[in-house]
């Protein structure tokens, strides 16, 4: 990642390096341009000539345009006048004799290089972080980074769309930073239409979830979360009305820091939602990507991961069709290789069952014709996590191609455990209800909260610096 923050850095210094150049050498002249009127008395009027003067005139296409060169920096101003209205334009000239129109950092000559910039240097992000995505998904498809490489990938490309489409209206570099801050509101928004749905489903699931299978804090998440998505939206709006009634601070006086803490404030609380948006979505694409991915048939075990068993020891409908899975993958394997496998039935015995989850499994697949010397029972596991490391504690051989076998909307999960563990492992899953893969989606996306708060906390840090810079900018230019 150092190599790529240096060539990042390094393209972003020749990008300002050649956008400074190109706009110092063009921008000593600028074209303004007026709508003609309809009455053919009108009269141009030139305050502070001595800053400006008038190269060119010229009328097409019922539009005055006026070509201006700099003399000396300051602020001059150029009006259209015809009967009662006027047309005003207010002109800084820099230091270096720049020409910037109705701002200090408002538009000029060829200053559409710098939103060029700021496209080419979205698109080398994309780049960086497609090619980490691509080689991580290669490397294992089971990581919880591989969720926020999608989900910062979903939020560039927003980005990106929002600072191709505002070229063609782009007014200086002023308009670049309040579009910038901007485009977070956007991309909230466009997301919106994404988010809201999944986060309905999230609330109505998670109530199904604790009808069927009773209150629990990983049963609840996905209310909490629906909660605080439904709160967010209405922070902005909350905040104005306290900065208005306490009359903390002067939220329309451009020279008092007012409006720019409200500016910081109201642009946390977006970024928030479109990067909770981003991730939930890049979480289903990682989820359901796993779920599709094509495993190999070329497997020495397949494990199968237990679940409740009923109290006269035969599998209930969700366990019998993990095992089932298993049984379809072993044949299919068997068939196009020629290869058969040893399955491992991973799951212990509740307190109030009669037989472990991992003899259940057993005595069904018995049923199914399975020879005895291919099953091995582990039936000391209590979740996920030891299912996993019992299970592969019971492989002697450590090189052995394995894959496991549950749930569609656990293979995600089961996965990352995996991951976490070291172990090298492939999922296949059969087919579940819909109320268990959203609450599924919650508690992964919460997972890459947890375990990759360093990244998220790298993120948001890089933001805040960032939307900083852009209000000083602000802030300088409505102050000069």
């Amino acid at each position: 990642m150092k190599k790529e923050i240096r060539n990042l850095i390094l393209l972003t210094t020749v990008l300002s390096i050649i956008s400074i150049i190109v706009i110092t050498i063009f921008g000593q002249t600028y074209t303004l341009e007026y709508r003609l009127p309809r009455e053919k008395n009108y009269k141009l009027i030139i305050e502070k000539k001595d800053i400006i003067e008038i190269v060119k005139k010229e009328k097409k296409n019922n539009k005055y345009y006026i070509k201006i060169k700099a003399k000396k920096p300051g602020e001059a101003f150029i009006r259209l006048e015809y009967n009662d209205l006027s047309e005003n334009k207010i002109i800084y000239v820099h230091k270096n004799k720049v020409i910037t129109e109705n701002s200090y950092l408002g538009r000029s000559t060829f200053s559409e290089i710098i939103p060029i910039s700021n496209i080419i240097i979205i698109l080398y992000l994309i780049y960086i972080f497609f090619k980490k995505y691509r080689t991580s998904v290669k490397e294992n498809l089971y990581q919880y980074k591989n969720i926020v490489y999608t989900s910062i990938i979903i939020f560039l490309i927003n980005f990106l769309l929002y600072v191709i489409l505002g070229i063609n209206n782009y007014i200086g570099i002023e308009d670049t930073i309040r579009k910038a801050k901007e485009s977070i509101v956007t991309i909230s928004i466009m997301l919106f239409p994404i988010a809201l749905p999944t986060f309905i489903l999230v609330t109505i699931s998670n109530i199904l979830l604790v009808i069927k299978e009773g209150k629990s804090i990983k049963n609840l998440l996905g209310l909490f979360l629906g909660i605080i998505f439904c709160i967010l939206p209405l922070m902005p709006n909350m905040v104005y009305k306290i900065l208005m009634k306490t009359q903390i601070v002067d939220i329309y006086n451009l020279n008092s820091i007012g409006p720019y803490l409200y500016d910081f404030i109201e642009s946390m609380i977006y970024i928030s939602i479109s990067y909770l948006e981003c991730l939930i979505i890049g979480t289903i694409i990682i989820a359901i990507k796993s779920v599709k991915r094509k495993v190999e048939l070329n497997k020495d075990y397949i494990i199968i991961l237990g679940c409740k068993v009923n109290k006269d020891g035969t599998l209930t409908p969700l366990l019998r069709g993990r095992v089932d899975r298993a049984l379809n993958f072993r044949n299919e394997q068997i068939e196009n290789n020629n290869q058969d496998l040893t399955f491992i039935c991973s799951g212990g015995q509740g307190t109030d069952k009669t037989i472990s989850e991992g003899e259940a499994m057993k005595n069904y697949l018995l049923t199914k014709g399975i020879n005895k010397k291919n099953i091995i029972v582990e039936n000391k596991s209590k979740n996920t996590y030891g299912n996993i490391k019992n299970s592969y504690q019971l492989i002697k051989k450590k090189d052995a191609k394995i894959a496991f076998s549950t749930t569609n909307y656990h293979i995600l999960r089961a996965g990352l455990i995996a991951t976490e563990q070291g172990i090298k492992i492939e999922g296949i899953g059969n087919k579940t209800k819909a109320y268990f893969w959203i609450n599924a989606f919650i508690r992964e996306y919460i997972g890459t909260l947890y375990s990759e708060k360093k990244k998220h906390i790298t993120i948001f840090i890089v933001i805040i610096i960032y939307i900083i810079l852009l209000l000083i900018l602000l802030y300088i230019s409505n102050n000069i």
